[in-house]
């Protein structure tokens, strides 16, 4: 039998009073965050919650579902279906959510973002990240969506560290700003999340094949950019909330801001003082 994932979170919402201690376990995992489905087979939540994988497929059955392959089917017609992310949809599953858990899980779910951002830090692709950010001759930004801002904000940091940063809109259709001169070196950082933007897959693969280098922020659901770049980076998907301005995204930027200026030196210490005196002059600020 198939169900919808609505269908599901509702169920286990409506039968956890009568669930087993290994039941509810599975349970408020998964309505802590429920698209986790697309992401996690059986046996990563079984390793997760130090319980078998046949519990797993139990519970599942027992909500009505064949198996674990059916949950995930279904979360997948949600997540990727014609009616996905409507805004009625994500604010009718945000207040289901919230009348079945609390403001507890809000918080860890933001934690968990800002604690995968540092955890991101620590990995091999960070640093080509970083270094690739620092060297380029200049660097391009583009945030799709709601996710332009985020893009806007990091180019008018990073324009304080370093100089040729520009923030790239696509407005003109054909993204002529990312056409390098013989033996530029560019790097173009991507930021997106579900339901991901259309031009997205295809500026990065034009990207590349103009020898641009390109890094993409995105959440854990993106599965079209690993084919095309190495450099990606994955933040938890804050799906709980009905339009977030998401944790984890902006802690990496944040973060990535923060060690491009270790890795300059005194080259960004000098323009952060030049770019100060000019905003004297100017009488930017009140004090």
């Amino acid at each position: 039998m198939e169900r919808e994932l609505s269908e599901l979170t509702e169920t286990i919402s409506a039968t956890l009073s009568s669930m087993t201690k290994l039941e509810r376990r599975i349970a408020s995992y998964i309505l802590a965050r429920p698209e986790l489905l697309l992401v996690e087979s059986s046996a990563e939540i079984a390793r997760t919650l130090g319980i078998s994988p046949m519990t797993v497929t139990r519970f599942y059955r027992k909500l009505g579902f064949d198996g674990a392959l059916a949950a995930r089917a279904a979360a997948r017609r949600t997540a990727f279906g014609p009616e996905t992310r409507r805004i009625d949809q994500r604010f009718a599953s945000a207040a289901a959510l919230r009348e079945s858990t609390g403001q507890r899980q809000d918080a860890e779910l933001g934690h968990a973002a800002i604690d995968a951002a540092f955890a991101l830090r620590d990995t091999p692709v960070w640093q080509t990240v970083v270094d690739l950010t620092v060297r380029a001759d200049s660097v391009h930004a583009i945030g799709f969506q709601t996710m332009h801002y985020l893009a806007d904000g990091f180019c008018r940091r990073l324009s304080y560290l370093r100089d040729r940063v520009h923030i790239l809109d696509g407005i003109d259709g054909v993204y002529a700003g990312l056409l390098p001169a013989p033996g530029e070196r560019i790097t173009l950082i991507m930021i997106d999340t579900f339901r991901y933007g259309a031009h997205g897959p295809l500026l990065a693969q034009l990207a590349r094949e103009r020898g641009v280098d390109v890094v993409i922020f995105a959440d854990e659901f993106c599965d079209w950019a690993a084919g095309i770049t190495p450099n990606v980076l994955r933040y938890p998907a804050e799906t709980r909330f009905v339009l977030s301005l998401p944790v984890g995204i902006p802690t990496g930027l944040t973060l990535l801001l923060q060690d491009v200026a270790a890795a300059l030196g005194d080259k960004a210490r000098q323009r952060i003082e030049a770019l100060s005196d000019a905003q004297d002059h100017f009488g930017l600020f009140l004090e």
